[in-house]
């Protein structure tokens, strides 16, 4: 039996191992189970008032329904069932041998029987009916390890169930975070005590195992295991602790020449990746917030000045993190709530992007025309340039994801051209938002997102460019370009370098650090070179491409031409 440790800041809960070894534990019906004068009638009540019950009648005296599984240890081993009485008064048994049977007594109420035997090699386990007629409700089998039946759980290794750590010694007021080190369980209060659970039994506590992080008295935010030693990070510290196997109190001794005065500035911003630990961190000397991971015990900060000014501005009232591995790409995410914002580093790259969703803004609006060039009439549409929208119609050609262009009192343009139009259909706007999501796991190979508010899972699929809503934006800011002297410039061209897909871009421009923009203009990727011309004159300048469709969009570079 192995055993994994989950917790709230202040209830405990351990998760212990029940492999159930049946190949089939609830369809009684499958072949795996071998019914031996004995019919089975699936789709009954089960007792949890579901319907993966069966009826078992007997045809004919000692009737049985067994299944045989090979098992190499020879260990003890528990046979579990639910039985209810249907009709008939008959003995009901059952065996974890095929061979030794245990009477049980049963009612018309649901009740769960066991047996224990000592068993190696093929392991028959199931039911048997002695008297011809009897008729049993039956669910929920389970074979395990162990002279005890433990919460059933379902065919299949490596599933668990949970239980509240009840002990009164177990500390209140706990933070985020724990960690497992030699057979101990590791949890921290806000006043930096570090409590320890007995060895291999995260169920037991006792009210003296537990050391104080003394370098300062600094809140406690989080406790995490890096390597061979316990992480205490604080508001404004972090210390690290190793197992000195003490004989008392706490097994935990302080680490002298690992402390540093970087803490941590939320608990939600804590993930482990690579075998390391990346957080949000803060000092208190004035130096600010940044991101760091731990690299050889020490804190090395990855965010870029950039970052840091986004990270001190915001109040830190809902902060999210994630990790997920796309591809090659090892990615760490942290929202921002207030500031609305997602921002994702790339381990692969030493980039920083960000993650945004594309989150309705305003109810619909009406078109009445669209020109063969994809010149739109809409009255009081309100749109800006470079909106992002999605049209549906009575034209086809028309429909789907667009930026807004050329924006007038009754109408403006989109990146498309087709059958002109004339009659009904809506625009409805689309704005900018953080990514939603609150937590993530690897499962079967697969990325699976968690979103904050409704829970749902969403798989992270680099191979899919929609998500719920619809299509994907990408957006990609440069850094300001000034060819290496003062003084104004000319701009030929520029050339987008990435795949030729049949799909259009919007590039714009900003000549004052990013505060305002150019008009957006069209891009065609599907031309052999996909140039813009005649882009005037500048002393530092900035470029955007947007790119809204489902399709995949990979840009490689933006070439500048002088004139």
């Amino acid at each position: 039996m192995s055993t994994l440790f989950l917790k709230t800041k202040t209830i405990a809960y351990y998760m212990v191992l029940s492999d159930n070894q049946l190949l089939y534990a609830q369809a009684l019906d499958n072949a795996a189970w071998t019914a031996t004068t004995m019919t089975l009638t699936s789709g009954q009540t089960d007792p949890s008032a579901g319907t993966d019950a069966y009826t078992l009648t007997a045809t004919a005296p000692n009737a049985t329904l067994l299944q045989s599984v090979v098992l190499t240890d020879n260990l003890q081993r528990t046979f579990s069932i639910y039985l209810k009485r249907k009709t008939g008064t008959g003995n009901i048994s059952i065996t974890v041998d095929g061979a030794t049977y245990s009477v049980e007594t049963t009612t018309g109420a649901w009740a769960r029987f066991d047996t224990t035997l000592t068993a190696s090699g093929t392991v028959t386990a199931g039911v048997k009916i002695t008297t011809s007629g009897d008729e049993v409700y039956a669910a929920w089998a389970m074979l395990e390890d162990g002279d005890t039946a433990t919460t059933y759980s379902e065919t299949g290794a490596n599933r668990y169930t949970v239980t509240q750590v009840t002990d009164a010694d177990y500390p209140a007021n706990t933070v985020r975070g724990c960690a497992y080190l030699d057979g101990r369980i590791f949890v921290m209060t806000k006043i930096g005590e570090i409590y320890q659970s007995d060895t291999e039994d995260p169920a037991s506590w006792q009210a003296l195992s537990f050391i104080q992080s003394q370098v300062d008295s600094y809140e406690g935010v989080y406790i995490a295991r890096y390597e061979e030693y316990i992480v205490a990070m604080k508001q404004y510290s972090t210390e690290f602790f190793y197992n000195a196997n003490n004989p008392t109190d706490s097994v935990l001794a302080p680490v002298s020449n690992m402390y540093f005065k970087i803490g941590c500035a939320h608990e939600n911003s804590v993930r482990d990746m690579l075998g390391t630990l990346v957080w949000l961190g803060q000092t208190q000397d004035g130096f600010g917030r940044g991101i760091f991971m731990l690299e050889g015990g020490q804190p090395k900060k990855i965010s870029t000045p950039q970052i840091d000014k986004i990270l001190d501005t915001d109040d830190l009232a809902t902060v999210y993190s994630w990790s997920a591995k796309v591809g090659a790409h090892l990615l760490y995410g942290i929202t921002l709530g207030t500031s609305a914002l997602t921002l994702v580093y790339d381990f692969s790259t030493s980039l920083w992007s960000f993650f945004t969703y594309l989150a309705t803004s305003g109810g619909t609006k009406t078109i009445t025309a669209i020109s063969a060039e994809g010149a739109v009439t809409s009255t009081s549409h309100g749109y800006s340039d470079g909106g992002i929208i999605n049209i549906a119609s009575t034209n086809g050609d028309f429909n789907g994801w667009h930026v807004v262009t050329n924006v007038s009192t009754n109408g403006y343009n989109i990146q498309a051209t087709g059958t002109a139009f004339s009659g009904s259909g809506t625009s409805q706007l689309y704005t900018e938002t953080y990514f939603p999501v609150i937590a993530s796991t690897a499962c079967g190979g697969r990325q699976w997102m968690q979103h904050p508010t409704s829970g749902a899972l969403y798989e992270f699929d680099q191979d899919i460019y929609a998500d719920e809503i619809g299509a994907t934006a990408a957006r990609v800011r440069t850094p300001k370009v000034d060819g290496g002297k003062a003084g104004f410039k000319t701009i030929g061209s520029t050339e987008l370098i990435g795949d030729k897909i049949a799909s259009y871009a919007m590039l714009r421009w900003t000549d004052d650090d990013y505060v305002t923009y150019s008009k957006f203009r069209t891009i065609d990727l599907d031309l052999e070179r996909s140039r813009t011309r005649r882009l005037g004159n500048f002393s530092r300048r900035a470029f955007e491409v947007l790119h809204v469709k489902n399709a995949n969009f990979r840009m490689e570079a933006l070439e500048i031409e002088g004139g």
